[in-house]
C-alpha cells in the first residue's frame, strides 16, 4: 500500500504525518521497497514506516544511538540504493548504504544497521499487521510535509534534532557540494575531473581494525603484544564464522588481497589478508566466535598462537600467512629476523572454489558497479 507526502496516518494507534518517502532497491537481489518518514502528531518524534508486500505487514522503527543484538538473529542483508526520494528527506537518487536486519526469537522486534559513508546508524522497531496502519486524512503541514500530497525530490532538515534526522538518510556530502559549486562556476570539464578524484577517494581501503573498534557487533576482548611494538587485537562477534566473514568482507568492499576458509574438518577458520592487515575469524576453545586483527607487520615478526585457539586454527593461522603473505612482506619488513624464516609447517594452497574468495569478488564488483551505475553528476553513488 502506497502513501503520499502529506497523508495523515493512524499507525499502531498513533496519529502521524507523512513528511517524506524513499524508494529503495537492494543491489544484490533487485528487491524493491518503500519507506515513509513520519512525524508523530502527539510527540513530534520521527519514525520510519516500511511496507513488506510479500508478508503484507509493516515495520515501524526509530533511530537509536546503539542497540544490543543479544537474542536476535540476522534475517536480511544487502546494499540499498535510493531509486526515488520525495518530500523532506536527506538523500539523493543514487545514494547507497550497506544494511543488516535482525529479528528477536518472537519475530516481532527488529534491529537494523545501515552503514552510510559517514558512519553506522542503528534503528530499533517492531512489526505491525496490515490493518494496524491506515490513512485517515491530510496533514495540516505544520511538520514540513506537503498538505496536498505529492512533493518533489529534495533534501530537508529535521526540526527535531539529530545530525541527519532520517535514520541513515544523509545530507549532501562535502564532495558533492564542491562539485556543484565548481560546475556552476567552471562548467562540465572541471566537474568531470573532480568526480574522478572523488571516485578514486571512494575506493580507498577501509581498515578492518577501525571497523571492529567502532561497530556494536564486536566486543573487544584482549590484545596480544609482540615484537617490533606491534600487537594483535581480539574481538568477540555476535555472529558465527560465516556471518562475521561476510560482514567484514562487505565492510571493506571486497578489497582483499587473499581470503580463504580452512577446509580441515572441525575447524572452519577464515583468514583474510588485505594490503595492510591480517585477520583471522575462528571459534575459540570456549565456543565463541572471535576475530583477531593485526597489521601484516605484526604477522611477519610474530607467530604467537591466536587467543584461545585450538590446534587446527593455530596451524591454519601460520600456514595461511606463510603461504600468502610472508614472501611479499619480507621485502618490506626484512630488516630483522622473522620466525617464518625457517618455517617448516603446512602450506595452504589456493582453492578456486572457496566460498569467501568468490564472495569477496562479487562484493568488490557490486561496489564498482554501484559507483558508476547512476551516470555521474551530483547524484552519483558513493
Amino acid at each position: 500500500m502506497n502513501f503520499a507526502v502529506g497523508d495523515r496516518l493512524l499507525a499502531d494507534g498513533e496519529v502521524c504525518d507523512v513528511v517524506g518517502s524513499i524508494s529503495y532497491r537492494n543491489i544484490y537481489d533487485n528487491s524493491m521497497w518503500r519507506e515513509y518518514r513520519l512525524i508523530s502528531q502527539k510527540t513530534g518524534r520521527e519514525k520510519w514506516l516500511s511496507y513488506d508486500e510479500e508478508f503484507k505487514e509493516y515495520s515501524v522503527s526509530e533511530v537509536t544511538g546503539s542497540a544490543s543484538t543479544a537474542g536476535f538473529h540476522e534475517v536480511d542483508r544487502g546494499r540499498e540504493e535510493v531509486m526515488g526520494a520525495w518530500g523532506d528527506v536527506d538523500v539523493e537518487i543514487g545514494d547507497t548504504a550497506d544494511f543488516v536486519e535482525f529479528e528477536d526469537v518472537t519475530e516481532e522486534k527488529i534491529i537494523s544497521w545501515e552503514t552510510w559513508d559517514d558512519g553506522l546508524e542503528v534503528s530499533t522497531g517492531y512489526y505491525l499487521d496490515e490493518n494496524e496502519v491506515e490513512r485517515i486524512g491530510q496533514s495540516d503541514g505544520r511538520y514540513g510535509g506537503n498538505p496536498y500530497g505529492g512533493g518533489g525530490s529534495h533534501g530537508g532538515g529535521n526540526p527535531y534534532g539529530g545530525n541527519r534526522g532520517t535514520g541513515g538518510r544523509k545530507t549532501m556530502g562535502l564532495g558533492k557540494t564542491a562539485a556543484l559549486l565548481l560546475v556552476l562556476f567552471f562548467g562540465i570539464p572541471i566537474l568531470s575531473m573532480l568526480m574522478s578524484v572523488i571516485s578514486a577517494m571512494s575506493q580507498e581501503k577501509i581498515a578492518i581494525s577501525k571497523y571492529l573498534k567502532e561497530s556494536p557487533a564486536y566486543t573487544y576482548v584482549t590484545s596480544i603484544t609482540g615484537s617490533q611494538n606491534e600487537k594483535a587485537d581480539v574481538y568477540q562477534t555476535i555472529g558465527d564464522i560465516d556471518w562475521t566473514a561476510k560482514d567484514i568482507i562487505e565492510t571493506i568492499d571486497g578489497n582483499t588481497v587473499d581470503v580463504q576458509q580452512n577446509t580441515e574438518e572441525g575447524d572452519g577458520s577464515v583468514a583474510i589478508l588485505t594490503s595492510k592487515e591480517y585477520c583471522l575469524i575462528y571459534t575459540s576453545e570456549d565456543g565463541d566466535t572471535l576475530v583477531q586483527i593485526s597489521t601484516r607487520k605484526y604477522a611477519y615478526y610474530n607467530d604467537d598462537d591466536p587467543y584461545r585457539s585450538d590446534t587446527g586454527t593455530r596451524r591454519y593461522y601460520r600456514g595461511f600467512y606463510y603461504s600468502r603473505g610472508y614472501n611479499s612482506d619480507a621485502s618490506s619488513y626484512g630488516t630483522g629476523s622473522s620466525p617464518y624464516d625457517g618455517y617448516t609447517g603446512d602450506i595452504v594452497g589456493s582453492s578456486d572454489f572457496d566460498t569467501y574468495s568468490s564472495y569477496s569478488d562479487s562484493v568488490r564488483q557490486a561496489s564498482v558497479d554501484s559507483r558508476y551505475s547512476s551516470g555521474g553528476g551530483t547524484s552519483s553513488g558513493k
